[in-house]
This record gives C-alpha cells, sequence and structure tokens, in this order.
C-alpha cells in the first residue's frame, strides 16, 4: 500500500493490476462476448462500426487485393520449373539422373535464405509500396530469362537470383498484413493471402497443359520454355497495380483513397490492441529479438513444417503420376491441381476458426493429425493406387499452417516491429536451411516416387508429429511459461517501486 499525502493508506490503482493482463487475454474476453458467440461466419468483428466496416473494405479491397495477387505470381514462379520438367523439360535437356530438380530447388533456398532476413528489416525503415514491387519486377524479369536456359549450371544460378529477391514477398506482405489488421482478423486474411498462392500452384499446372497443347514448337520454342514468357507478361500488371495502390503501413501512408480520418483510425485500432509500433532499427534490436520466446517457437514451428517437405508434395505427386506412365501431360500437369481444392477449404476453414476461438494450437494439432494420416500411406505405400491418390490429394491440408503461424506471430509480437519482421522471414528462411540437406538427401529427384532408398516417407513421417505436437501444445505452454516469469518480475518491481515511495 502507498501513502497519500496526509499520510493515509491508499489502495494500488487498477491500471497496475490491468498491466499484469496479456494482449491476448484482453482479445480472448473480446472474442468471447455473447454477441461474437451468436455468429460463427462473419467477417468483421461484432460490433463493428460502419466507419471501420469502410476502412476494412478500403483495406481487403487494396492491400489484400495486391497482397494476394503478388504471392500468385510468386507461386507462380515458383511452381513453373516443376511444371516445365515434367512437361519437356527433362528429356530435352537430359535431366533426371543428376537430380536437377532437387538442385534447382536447392539453389532457390539459398538465395531465400539470404534474402528474406534482409528484406523484412528493411521492410522497417523502406516504403514497402516500393520495396514489395520492385522485388517483384526484378525476380520476374529473371523468370524470363529462364526460358534461354540450356544447362543446369544457368537453371541454377537464375534461381538463387529469383529465391534471393522472391524472399521479399510472403514474410514482407505479411508483415504489412500485421500493420494493419487486428488479431480477429488476421487469421482470415493471412489463409486468403497464402490460399492465392495455391491457386497460383494450380493456375501454373493449368497453363502448361494448355501451353503444350497450343504453343509447343511456336517461334521455334517448346512449350515449357514459353510457361516463363507467359509468367512474365502476368507479372507486369501486378508491378504497376502495386506501385500505384499498395498503402505502405498506417505510419506512414500517403494512400489517396483513405481519408485523414481512416488513416488516423487505422493507427488507433492497433493502438487498442496494445500493439502500437515501437522500437528502433539500432543496437537494441538484437537484444530484443535473440532475447524473445517468439523467435524460438515459431522458427522450431516452420523447421518442422519444412522438414515434412509438404511443400514438395504437389511435385512429388506429379512425378508419381509420371512413373506410372498411363497419364498425358496435360493430365500430369492438371491433376495435381486437385490439392489446390483442398488447401482452398482448410485455409479459409481454419483462418475462420482460429479467429473464432482465439487459439490457434488447437486448429494445428487436427490438422496435423489429418497429415499423420496421410504420411502414413505414404510411408506404407500400399498397392491400390486409389488409397495414394487420396492421400496426395488430401495432403493438400499442409499449406494452412503457414496463414496460421504467420497470424501468430503478428498477434504475439505485440507493437515491436523489429521483432515481428525478423520473425517472420527468419522462421522461413531457417525452415529453406534445414529442408536444404534434407531434401537432396531423404526426397532426391531421382529417387521419386517412393524414396524406398532413402527412407523419406518415414522421416517426413516424424517430423509431421513433431509439428503436430509443437504447434498444437509445445507453443502454448512456452508462452505461457514465459508470460508467467514476466508477470512475475513485473509484480516484484511493482512492489519495489511501492515500498520506495
Amino acid at each position: 500500500m502507498a501513502k497519500a499525502a496526509d499520510g493515509s493508506r491508499v489502495q494500488k490503482p487498477a491500471f497496475i493490476s490491468r498491466s499484469l493482463e496479456s494482449n491476448s487475454d484482453v482479445q480472448d474476453n473480446k472474442t468471447n462476448t455473447p454477441e461474437s458467440r451468436q455468429r460463427w461466419f462473419h467477417w468483421h468483428e461484432p460490433g463493428t462500426s460502419n466507419a471501420d466496416k469502410k476502412l476494412i473494405f478500403k483495406l481487403d479491397w487494396f492491400l489484400l487485393s495486391y497482397s494476394c495477387l503478388c504471392f500468385f505470381i510468386k507461386q507462380l514462379d515458383g511452381n513453373n520449373v516443376s511444371n516445365a520438367y515434367v512437361s519437356g523439360m527433362q528429356e530435352e535437356l537430359g535431366f533426371g539422373p543428376g537430380n536437377e530438380l532437387s538442385w534447382m530447388n536447392t539453389y532457390f533456398s539459398i538465395g531465400a535464405i539470404l534474402g528474406g532476413p534482409i528484406s523484412n528489416l528493411a521492410l522497417t525503415v523502406i516504403r514497402p509500396r516500393y520495396w514489395l514491387p520492385s522485388c517483384l519486377f526484378i525476380w520476374s524479369l529473371l523468370v524470363l530469362f529462364l526460358y534461354k536456359c540450356n544447362t543446369a549450371s544457368a537453371f541454377y544460378g537464375l534461381r538463387f537470383c529469383i529465391g534471393l529477391f522472391e524472399s521479399a514477398a510472403w514474410p514482407g506482405i505479411q508483415y504489412v498484413l500485421g500493420c494493419w489488421y487486428r488479431r480477429s482478423e488476421l487469421s482470415r486474411r493471412s489463409g486468403l493471402f497464402v490460399m492465392s498462392g495455391v491457386l497460383g500452384q494450380m493456375f501454373s499446372g493449368y497453363l502448361q497443359a494448355a501451353l503444350f497443347k497450343d504453343m509447343d514448337g511456336k517461334a521455334g520454342l517448346s512449350a515449357w520454355r514459353w510457361l516463363f514468357i507467359f509468367d512474365f507478361i502476368l507479372a507486369i500488371p501486378v508491378v504497376i497495380y502495386g506501385y500505384i495502390f499498395y498503402p505502405d503501413t498506417p505510419q506512414n501512408t500517403t494512400a489517396f483513397y483513405l481519408s485523414d480520418w481512416e488513416r488516423n483510425r487505422a493507427r488507433e485500432r492497433i493502438d487498442e490492441e496494445g500493439r502500437t509500433p515501437v522500437g528502433k532499427l539500432d543496437a537494441s534490436v538484437f537484444k530484443r529479438i535473440l532475447g524473445s520466446w517468439q523467435l524460438y517457437a515459431f522458427s522450431i514451428a516452420y523447421a518442422f513444417w519444412s522438414l515434412t517437405c509438404g511443400s514438395y508434395v504437389m511435385q512429388f505427386f506429379g512425378l508419381w503420376l509420371k512413373s506410372l506412365k498411363t497419364y498425358t501431360v496435360p493430365q500430369i500437369n492438371n491433376i495435381p491441381t486437385s490439392m489446390g481444392a483442398i488447401n482452398f477449404v482448410f485455409m479459409i476453414g481454419t483462418g475462420y476458426v482460429a479467429d473464432k476461438i482465439g487459439k490457434r494450437g488447437p486448429v494445428c494439432f487436427a490438422v496435423g493429425c489429418l497429415l499423420t494420416f496421410c504420411f502414413a500411406i505414404f510411408t506404407a505405400w500400399p498397392a491400390s493406387n486409389e488409397l495414394k491418390m487420396a492421400a496426395f490429394i488430401i495432403s493438400g491440408c499442409y499449406g494452412c499452417y503457414t496463414p496460421l503461424l504467420a497470424g501468430w506471430v503478428n498477434a504475439s509480437c505485440g507493437g515491436d516491429q523489429q521483432l515481428r519482421a525478423f520473425v517472420l522471414a527468419f522462421m522461413v528462411s531457417l525452415g529453406s536451411a534445414v529442408v536444404i540437406p534434407f531434401q537432396q538427401l531423404q526426397f532426391p529427384s531421382g529417387q521419386a516416387p517412393r524414396f524406398t532408398k532413402t527412407h523419406g516417407w518415414v522421416s517426413g513421417l516424424c517430423f509431421v508429429v513433431a509439428l503436430s505436437l509443437w504447434t498444437g501444445f509445445g507453443i502454448d505452454i512456452l508462452e505461457r511459461v514465459v508470460t508467467r516469469g514476466k508477470r512475475k518480475e513485473r509484480i516484484e518491481q511493482l512492489a519495489e517501486e511501492e515500498n520506495n515511495l
């Protein structure tokens, strides 16, 4: 108890107790009001004013639309090599025994590892409206150059450079989304954002199938070479759209379609959650980042996700279909896109559920159980092609982990913009780093689709189980332990300050 001016004892101010509550607890209380429990499917938080709805509509129309278009192009460019490989590249250039496709993925990953963290920290001082569309233009130009490649080394060099600039897209856009949207809005928007990438993967297959039918041999070019040309053409309108309409962040936006009131309100919406941007890109950033629990918790989670090689399952699906020698080239490109339908359902569904219950751990665990079932089938490799086909398609559920983890990072890092930006990028870089030797040793393209000698599916199954347990329970437990320790330190500090009064 503190003493008043007249010497009497006064009760501890209420704000001291409130300061001990975590922001996530406050959000959970808000989302569990009777009004919110009445409606499961809603696009806005219950009680959102019409003015706020108008602001969110503008963000969804301009910010989210460019984010989705950019990621669509990114995944289109990321998947085009796989589609080209099974559509004539392998035979025309004599690839296969040297695991060239795996090495193309490896060099791309090396570029992404180096570029991601640097790019995202740069976003805290450089306007995203200039940085992200510029990176998109550069990597799209490099994709265009792929159509001239005739040697594996040429592909390796360009894929490295493409990965270097492409690494800005996913963590960079997720960082900007976290600057504008509230916690209860992030999972659904992140899900739509990542879903656009799945559509890009699907469209790459459809585009290659169409080019194989209609463009093969035109201007003396094989159909797989035309794929890289068309990918570049599709990217240019998105680059222009980004330069004009991307709104930067609430603190530095000059977007012409936002009024002064809407700009101020955008900042207030984040301030109300205790996520006001704090921290600077100075020497203290190392201590803040290295001393955070978020860096380790989410980096481990993303590493487990990468080590399942789930992001390459569509590629393995195509290689398996090709090995059966019963499907045409267009069918080999089109059938794996069915994974995208599963991905779409899970990304939208898990985003809604996570936003509604205010927790992501139970959702991650449920998806992990289904993914475990699929990898168990891959490990057993039964004689039934129908069962394997079903497992490949259902395994498309893997994709929902990325928006769930990204939303989790944005919500848990508070207002420390450098911490949030670095964690989003570093977890992707670490995931890419650990998967490079793992993919070469456990999932080399020359051993596809069974990977019997390297026991690829067995090791993938082990990491699926680890992913399910860590995201389902481990992250929440770690956060509670750290939060409890900080709360205890805060209580002791307040008590010491009170005794000194």
